[in-house]
């Protein structure tokens, strides 16, 4: 049994903890909160065997193996820090970091203390993005030239303030470019140059962002990434010969399509392609919310809970589906998108002026 300790006890670790139950060999060992008396009823909501009023108590609990990090991502870092420092492996809510400073930092801890640490990249851990990882890999669809990503919704009046927050790191680019950005690094990698565009909010964030990602091998992608409206939310795969289309969600996906060209006859628009559509639905299947939790497709938590429980098991410092040395080079890629677009936050060092774009 792996026992598992929680930071927090937000939205999203309710979430988590409901596919940590459905995870073969996973033990609710300790959660912890700001107050005594929010972890007591979270831990009496799902059944945790201590509570915690304050993270230093849960990360001294000798019976926790590893902690899953979910505060605001503004406190990672030093949250993080203070698990390894413990002697506790972690797992951390994504983004890891805010910067790439507090990527190496916290990088450089999890291999002094010998200790696994990956940053919570679930949508990886799904049937369908491996699937679509080994389709590429296998030359489905020939040489990837270029991507498409995108990940966008209307925040409505009444949505999670935080998004809006420079003090908690609010902005499109941390909170949903993410997904879009972890998707284009699956298949093509960190880029080897990037250049962003942004709306801005009167508070400094930015509200939608569009990159393009640039390689050496000739291969693009554009990442689209937003709250001002719904975007296409779908990931387009362009090989040589063929493509692959995920539909939305494309946090937590469950349906692919291939496009394949057929025979040796030129086909340059692909109109007598095979195109095939699998779907590897969620328990329980969704559209939509799924009962019990607060975001779509949280019920997918259960493949990276199962993934991180094996790595344990083999005695892995890291996952090979999401390296720390990807973490890294993409933190650095989020650095230069900030720079480009002006996304400064109270925390930066010698921060220069906001390049604000049009509102």
């Amino acid at each position: 049994m792996v026992k598992w300790g929680c930071l927090s006890t937000g939205s999203i670790v309710n979430d988590f903890v409901l596919a940590l139950k459905k995870t073969e060999g996973a033990e609710l060992q300790a959660v912890a909160s700001r107050t005594q008396a929010s972890a007591d009823a979270f831990a009496a909501k799902h059944g945790f065997a201590k509570a915690y009023e304050g993270y230093e108590a849960l990360v001294a609990d000798p019976a926790v193996e590893i902690v899953y990090v979910a505060t605001p991502h503004t406190f990672h870092c030093d949250n993080i820090l203070m698990c390894l420092e413990a002697g506790k492996h972690v797992l951390s809510e994504k983004p890891m970091v805010v910067n790439a400073e507090q990527a190496e930092r916290c990088i450089a801890k999890a291999k002094e203390k010998g200790l696994f640490l990956m940053e919570g990249m679930w949508t990886r851990f799904f049937p369908t993005a491996r699937a679509v990882k080994k389709a590429v890999a296998d030359g489905v669809i020939g040489k990837v030239v270029s991507m498409t990503a995108s990940l966008g919704f209307k925040a409505e009046p009444d949505f999670n303030e935080r998004l809006f927050k420079p003090e908690l790191a609010g902005g499109a680019l941390f909170d949903v470019g993410i997904y879009p950005a972890l998707w284009i690094s699956m298949i093509l990698g960190p880029p080897d140059k990037v250049t962003a565009q942004a709306t801005m909010t009167d508070l400094g964030v930015d509200s939608q962002t569009f990159a393009t990602f640039e390689y050496k091998s000739g291969a693009m992608a554009h990442l689209q990434a937003g709250f001002t409206g719904c975007l296409a939310n779908e990931i387009v795969i362009v090989g040589e010969t063929g493509q692959i289309q995920v539909s939305r969600p494309v946090q937590a996906p469950d349906t692919y399509s291939i496009t394949t060209r057929q025979g040796s006859e030129p086909d340059p628009m692909l109109i007598r392609a095979k195109v095939e559509t699998v779907v590897t639905p969620l328990d329980p299947p969704h559209i939509g919310i799924a009962p019990g939790y607060n975001f779509v497709g949280s019920q997918g938590f259960v493949y990276e809970a199962a993934a991180v429980q094996e790595a344990l098991g083999k005695g892995l410092k890291e996952h090979p589906d999401v390296p720390l040395s990807e973490t890294l080079a993409m933190a650095k890629v989020f650095d230069e998108i900030r720079a480009q677009i002006g996304l400064v936050y109270p925390w930066d060092k010698a921060a220069a002026p906001a390049k604000r774009q049009r509102k």
